[in-house]
């Protein structure tokens, strides 16, 4: 919508929801990658993904702006249900 803080919270919704849903549907070994948005809620997003997987990285990729608050999360090996 174009206000930071709203367009922050719900990507963090989304993401959320979406992570909810690969816990449930992922094989063992399964990855996930989210797009996400910077700002305060991101930080218990690091922390659940790292409950279910081993691996878990973020990444800003260069054709990314630099004042673009966007960065990627994946996170690799699914522990399982």
């Amino acid at each position: 919508v174009g206000h930071p803080q709203t367009d922050h919270l719900r990507t963090m919704g989304l993401v959320e929801t979406a992570l909810d849903f690969a816990i449930e549907v992922l094989r063992p070994g399964g990855a996930f990658v989210a797009k996400v948005l910077a700002g305060g809620a991101d930080n218990n997003l690091v922390a659940e993904l790292k409950r279910h997987f081993p691996t878990v990285k973020h990444a800003k990729p260069p054709a990314s702006r630099k004042g673009s608050s966007e960065w990627y999360v994946v996170a690799q090996g699914f522990k399982g249900a």
